[in-house]
């Protein structure tokens, strides 16, 4: 009797042993910790990555005065962009970048005038929010600006040939200095869709420059603008 009152003893105090075992040395669904979330999109850049920047917009200068036959107040144009970046990192990004004004709707009082916006600049960027699909940036822009005004010679009313060329271009280059910002959106991968809004000014000679036809330069003088656009970039770790 001695010996299996013993044994059942030990048996449950085996059995009182097991079923209070401490809880946090067992791992259950419950308690588990979770695994640490990766970070995606945007935000997951950790590469310097090479961007391919293209888009249009509207420009304004609406302070700038326009002579040709006479003198009007502001212009509008519409514009295409193209820019190339570096960004380093996740804040900062460097690049250059060519703007258009193809289509300037104040063309003044002579029908055979017409004029169009160039500017090439650099560009510094900076990102002070970097979401997994959203970003912002803001930077500053400098370089030249050429302003081209063609004037097409009419022909006369005879039969005689007009020798020469039938068009003359005046080029004004002056210089270019701005600030910039915009919000990023991420469509892929390796594709982001944006707006940017541009503020600046223009320095250009404030002597008109004048042809061996008597026509001039149509803007001179410092002139603030102002372009909105929207931009498609394709971008790549390098």
């Amino acid at each position: 009797m001695r010996v299996l009152a013993a044994a059942l003893g030990m048996l449950f105090f085996a059995h009182s042993r097991a079923a209070g075992a401490d809880p946090r040395t067992e791992a259950s669904p419950s308690t588990a910790l979770p695994e640490a979330r990766q970070t995606r999109g945007l935000a997951a850049l950790e590469r310097p990555t090479g961007i391919a920047e293209a888009g249009f917009g509207w420009l304004t200068l609406p302070g700038a005065d326009v002579c040709v036959v006479e003198c009007s107040r502001g212009d509008t144009s519409f514009e295409v962009d193209v820019w190339q970046l570096y960004r380093a990192n996740r804040r900062f990004a460097i690049g250059a970048g060519i703007l258009l004004g193809l289509v300037p709707t104040n063309s003044g009082a002579d029908p055979n005038h017409s004029r169009r916006y160039m500017t090439v600049e650099g560009t510094a960027r900076y990102y002070p929010y970097v979401g997994e699909n959203v970003e912002w940036w803001i930077g500053v822009s400098g370089g030249l600006v050429v302003v081209s005004d063609s004037y097409q010679v009419a022909r006369p009313a005879s039969d005689r040939a007009l020798l020469g060329p039938t068009a003359d271009t005046i080029r004004t280059e002056g210089g270019s200095i701005g600030i910039a910002g915009g919000p990023v959106i991420s469509l892929a991968r390796h594709w982001t869709l944006g707006s940017t809004l541009r503020y600046g000014h223009w320095f250009l000679p404030t002597r008109p420059a004048v042809d061996a036809l008597g026509h001039q330069a149509s803007l001179t003088g410092r002139n603030m603008v102002f372009t909105l656009g929207v931009n498609v970039a394709f971008r790549m770790e390098l």
